[in-house]
């Protein structure tokens, strides 16, 4: 079976892209800080992901996590 293009469209996360391939959809944090993309099954694990790596940098979280 032929891969088809990748279809990206926004997500209501910063740092977060929904990405569709032969009808699976991923969600994926974008590169960041020299890090590349990575996939993730659900929205929520995504913007978790690009909150962590946020703070990992000494900087704010924008999505879900708050800084204590």
């Amino acid at each position: 079976m032929a891969r088809k293009a990748a279809k990206y469209e926004k997500s209501k996360y910063k740092y977060v892209d929904k990405m569709m391939i032969n009808d699976n959809v991923y969600f994926r944090r974008l590169a960041m800080f020299g890090k590349g993309h990575k996939c993730y099954k659900t929205e929520r694990d995504a913007a978790l992901a690009a909150d962590k790596l946020l703070i990992e940098k000494g900087k704010e979280p924008v999505n879900i996590l708050v800084r204590k």
